[in-house]
C-alpha cells in the first residue's frame, strides 16, 4: 500500500495532539481551587460577594469557560468577603468550604470559616448548594490570647489515614499572630473541636508586610502528606508558598509538622505567588499546583490577581518540587490525559 503525503496529513489531523496552554488560566482568579471530575476541570476562586464555579474540558478553556453562580447570601451576618472557596468531595458528596464576614461590620474580625453542601453527583458544577455549617468551636477553644476570638479564614479539608478528618485554617494565635491551625472535624454533625496552632510566621520570608501564615491546602503523594500554606501579607510581592510535612505524630501538635520554605515565590514578572491548591491530571498520573499571582510589582490582595497552574514533580526523596513561576507567554504542556 502506498501512502501519500495527503493521507499522512489527514491522518495527523485525526490523531490527538498534545495540547499546550499559557498562564493565566483565569483572570481575575485569586485564591484558586481546582478539581478534575466528570471530564472537566472545575475552578472556583474568590469573587467576594458570591461563589462561582467555572468548568472546561481543557485548562486553557477555563479562561472563558462556562460559569455558574452557586451561592449568594442575603444574611448580613455572612454575606461579605466570601473568600477562598474550596471544592472537596467527601464520602461521595461535594462540599464548598469558604469564609465569609458580617457586612454590617468593618472587615475583618467577623470573618468565619463555613461550608456548603452540594450533591452526590459526578461533578460539583451541576449541584445545588445549601448552607451547612459555621466551622467555629465554642468560646474558650478559639483563637486570640483568651481563646475567645472566632476570626477564621481559608478553611480546607484534610484526611490522615488512621488518624481522622481535620479542618485546617488560618486564625489569630495567642500572640496575636495570624497562624495556621488544625482541628478535628466531625463530618456527620459538621462540628469542630478546639483550634490547635501548627505553624506561626517565624521565618524571615513569612513576615513581609506583616507576619502571616494562611491558605493551607493538603498534598498527598506516595503515602506522605504535606500542607502547603502562604507566608507574608498578600499585598506584597513576597507573598509565597511554604510546606508543612506531616511526620506521623499527633496531627494536632506543632511538633508533628516540619516546615520548609519558601518553595514557590515571585519570578518572571509574577509577584505575590501564593494561596494555592493541588489537583490531579485527567488521567490521575500527575499532580498540579494552582496558585494566584499578580503582575503588579508591588504585590496585591485585590482583583488584579490571576490563576496560574504548573506541574508538581518529586525528587528522589519524594520531596515536592513546585518549580519557578514561568513567564505568562510560556507555552506549557497540558496535564496528562487532556
Amino acid at each position: 500500500m502506498k501512502i501519500s503525503l495527503t493521507n499522512i496529513t489527514l491522518l495527523g489531523a485525526l490523531l490527538p495532539l498534545t495540547t499546550a496552554f499559557q498562564n493565566p488560566i483565569r483572570a481575575p482568579g485569586p485564591d484558586p481551587s481546582v478539581v478534575y471530575a466528570d471530564g472537566n476541570y472545575h475552578l472556583t476562586y474568590t469573587s467576594y460577594n458570591s461563589i462561582t464555579i467555572t468548568r472546561s474540558q481543557t485548562l486553557s478553556g477555563l479562561l472563558n469557560g462556562e460559569t455558574k453562580t452557586i451561592w449568594t447570601d442575603s444574611d448580613p451576618l455572612k454575606n461579605a468577603n466570601m473568600w477562598a472557596p474550596e471544592i472537596h468531595q467527601i464520602d461521595g458528596t461535594w462540599y464548598m468550604f469558604y469564609s465569609a464576614c458580617n457586612s454590617q461590620l468593618p472587615c475583618c474580625d467577623s470573618c468565619h470559616t463555613r461550608v456548603l453542601r452540594g450533591c452526590a453527583g459526578p461533578n460539583p458544577f451541576d449541584c445545588s448548594y445549601s448552607y451547612l455549617a459555621e466551622l467555629v468551636p465554642p468560646t474558650g477553644s478559639q483563637g486570640g490570647p483568651n481563646k475567645d476570638f472566632a476570626f477564621s479564614i481559608d478553611g480546607t479539608y484534610l484526611e490522615i489515614p488512621g488518624k481522622g478528618r481535620y479542618h485546617v485554617l488560618s486564625i489569630i494565635d495567642e500572640n496575636n499572630l495570624q497562624s495556621v491551625a488544625i482541628t478535628e472535624l466531625d463530618t456527620e454533625a459538621w462540628t469542630v473541636k478546639g483550634w490547635n496552632v501548627i505553624s506561626v510566621p517565624d521565618q524571615d520570608w513569612e513576615v513581609s508586610g506583616s507576619p502571616v501564615n494562611e491558605g493551607p491546602h493538603p498534598l498527598y503523594h506516595n503515602g506522605e502528606i504535606w500542607l502547603s500554606y502562604s507566608g507574608s501579607f498578600c499585598g506584597t510581592p513576597n507573598y509565597a508558598l511554604g510546606l508543612l510535612k506531616y511526620n506521623g505524630g499527633d496531627p494536632l501538635l506543632r511538633s508533628s509538622w516540619n516546615k520548609t520554605g519558601p518553595v514557590l515565590s515571585q519570578a518572571n514578572g509574577n509577584y505575590g505567588t501564593g494561596h494555592n491548591c493541588f489537583f490531579t491530571s485527567p488521567d490521575g498520573t500527575e499532580i498540579w499546583n494552582a496558585f494566584h499571582a499578580t503582575s503588579n510589582s508591588g504585590g496585591s490582595c485585590g482583583g488584579d490577581r490571576y490563576t496560574m497552574v504548573q506541574i508538581v514533580t518529586f525528587d528522589d526523596s519524594n520531596m515536592p518540587m513546585l518549580g519557578v513561576p514561568q513567564p505568562l507567554d510560556s507555552q506549557l504542556v497540558a496535564p496528562s490525559g487532556e
